[in-house]
């Protein structure tokens, strides 16, 4: 199972097209590849969710056959990507975007100048770089075009048009971002109670402080002279010590065991431990081992994960492990090649990738007595393996705000496309929490202590829970 958990699996699968952007066909071929092996569609995709997901395929299919920009035609990849609301789901573009200019008129920048500071259409102004005029442009998928009045910026020059909002709701846009001439997308609300454009640095002049700016506190760092080290360890009173781990990622872990090894007598010596994840997503399973005997209280049970068999995934993992031969353990290697291979044959069916597991450690270590692990919605991946394992200890409390539920699906496969070149990442594993109800996918695992992070005191907070 440890090797599963440090496998990234790169499937370069070329599709040949034509050079003018045939958006149908490849949309289709989008669709169609990942219904057939992307792991999530079998539980994303049911009887409760059919309706809806043929509404917006059809939609979507529509809207294909009149896109005849690569740029758009991608957006509407990336649309049907959210519909699965699945992290480990994304799209990468790999081609750099022609420039396109718009040329306005005195008279059309004399009537932006004259736009309502609370309506979208304007003139913006993003510090000493840029100056834009936000326009209304119907084209494409298209509602907003900025377009470059002034930049300072290297290769932007005035008509330029550097990004595009695309409506998708009432206040709600897609952005198509040129900025570092590739293309970017991403989502923002532009309303009366929420401005993304403000919480990006765009702000029309007279405008006063951004309105998003206005709302947004930062989080308290836990300590005034907070270092930015990955790893951090502190005594906090003389009972209580405090532990930073904001990376699961093998690469930085001899640090962690540095710190770790350095501060053991104030780990054996002190009844309470606070241990600080929040920002930790993707690594491996090296330092969750290292931290497991300061929480083992009782068998921890280890649920298991399962392969989607087809020829398409089997074959990325295949190619992945020959891959590793010589750089994982050759037991590693065999376990998982054995596993794929009963999917040999089939078309879309789930195998076992290894049993559900009961981790036994020695007697538990008598301090920490008492642990508190912080945790927040930016917690994902390997730092929820972690959580999943240390709430079944009876000294744990987890404390904080939910985390961002990025598990369930997991051990991402890569499908490559081209004119224009892209790709599509999808999981290829699925946790059999999920089957159990017990999937933790944009729910994340919930705090059994609420800490509000944007407070100053809130470590005295959980300080007290002890």
């Amino acid at each position: 199972m440890k090797a599963i958990a440090v496998l990234l699996l790169l499937l370069c699968n070329t599709a040949v097209y034509a050079q003018e952007c045939d958006c149908r066909k490849k949309f289709d071929s989008v669709q169609v590849y990942l219904r057939k092996n992307y792991v999530g569609f079998i539980d994303k995709v049911t009887p409760v969710t059919q309706q809806a997901y043929t509404a917006m395929l059809t939609k979507m299919r529509l809207q294909a056959a009149t896109i005849k920009g690569a740029t758009h035609c991608l957006l509407l990849v990336n649309r049907y990507l959210r519909f699965f609301k699945d992290q480990h789901l994304s799209l990468h573009i790999g081609y750099r975007p022609l420039k396109e200019k718009i040329v306005l008129t005195p008279q059309q920048l004399d009537l932006l100048q004259k736009q309502p500071l609370s309506g979208i259409a304007g003139i913006y102004q993003a510090g000493s770089l840029y100056r834009v005029a936000l326009v209304k442009n119907l084209r494409g998928l298209r509602t907003y075009a900025a377009v470059i009045m002034e930049s300072s910026a290297p290769g932007w020059q005035p008509g330029d048009v550097l990004f595009e909002l695309a409506a998708t709701g009432p206040d709600k846009f897609d952005l198509i971002s040129y900025a570092e001439q590739q293309v970017n997308f991403d989502t923002l609300t532009v309303g009366k109670r929420y401005d993304g454009l403000a919480a990006l640095g765009w702000q029309k002049p007279g405008a006063g402080l951004p309105q998003q700016a206005a709302g947004i506190t930062p989080e308290v760092p836990a300590f005034a002279d907070m270092p930015a080290a990955p790893f951090f360890f502190r005594q906090i009173n003389d009972s209580t010590a405090y532990f930073r781990v904001s990376s699961f990622d093998a690469t930085v872990y001899p640090l962690a065991d540095s710190v770790l090894n350095a501060n053991d007598e104030y780990l054996r010596r002190n009844p309470n431990l606070v241990i600080d994840v929040r920002n930790a997503g993707l690594g491996a399973d090296k330092l969750i081992e290292r931290l497991r005997p300061l929480l083992y209280t009782q068998p921890v049970r280890i649920t298991g994960a399962d392969f989607y068999a087809t020829p398409d995934n089997i074959a990325a993992w295949g190619h992945i492990l020959d891959e590793q031969t010589g750089k994982l353990p050759e037991e590693y290697v065999e376990q998982i090649r054995t596993a794929i291979h009963q999917g040999d044959g089939l078309q879309g069916r789930l195998v076992s990738m290894g049993p559900d597991e009961n981790m036994i450690l020695p007697a538990p270590v008598p301090l920490p007595a008492k642990v508190a692990v912080l945790i927040n919605g930016r917690c994902s991946n390997t730092a929820e393996q972690f959580l999943l394992e240390a709430a079944q200890s009876q000294k744990v409390k987890l404390m904080g705000t939910p985390t961002a539920g990025a598990l369930d699906y997991s051990n991402v496969a890569r499908v490559k496309f081209t004119a224009p070149d892209f790709s599509v990442d999808y999981p290829v594993t699925r946790s059999r929490r999920v089957a159990a109800g017990l999937g933790i996918d944009n729910k994340g695992i919930q705090p059994a202590v609420k800490i509000n992070f944007n407070a100053a005191g809130w470590l005295e907070e959980v300080v007290k829970q002890f």
